[in-house]
């Protein structure tokens, strides 16, 4: 094997490489756990929605569904964006492999 002065500069790098990995994939595991936590408040919401709901009527019970709607919107969207959030991230961690690999 020949030795051309490289190694050392192409460890550091790859080293680089893995610390940006690790810290995307912490970083994903983070979103797992606000996504967990958003779909238990989510569930507590629909239950609290379901025991108390009936009893409403007229321009309260309106309110109270429009404001659940605008609720159930807001929620899709932040899904979503967490969903593209990790598949964005998900390619990063593969670029940065195939970098880290091709050193």
């Amino acid at each position: 094997m020949i030795d051309d002065g490289k190694a050392p500069e192409k460890g550091l790098k790859r080293k680089n490489y893995d610390d940006d990995i690790h810290s995307l994939k912490l970083y994903v595991k983070e979103l797992n756990s606000v996504i967990t936590e958003l779909r238990h408040e989510s569930s507590c919401i629909l239950k609290a929605h379901q025991m108390y709901i009936n009893g409403w009527r007229g321009q309260a019970r309106e309110m109270y569904d429009a404001l659940l709607d605008d609720l159930d919107r807001v929620e899709f969207r932040v899904y979503n964006r967490l969903r593209t959030i990790k598949q964005r991230v998900a390619e990063e961690i593969e670029r940065l492999e195939l970098e880290a690999r091709e050193l």
